[in-house]
């Protein structure tokens, strides 16, 4: 896909590279600000949201 963000992408293209997406939003660490896809590297996105990580330890909110 060359050096697109996933914002960019168009829906006909996903499935002609699903190798690379998968690698793209395995074990994400950001989001999109303006369309919520996320993503494991910043420059996947145009808009990119830190996530917080999540300590394994930590009882979940109920």
């Amino acid at each position: 896909m060359g050096n697109k963000t996933l914002c960019e992408w168009r829906r006909s293209e996903i499935p002609a590279d699903l190798k690379t997406l998968r690698k793209i939003v395995r074990k994400p660490k950001f989001v999109c600000g303006k369309c919520a896809r996320s993503a494991n590297d910043k420059n996947y996105l145009c808009q990119p949201l830190r996530l917080k990580e999540r300590s394994l330890s930590r009882q979940p909110d109920y």
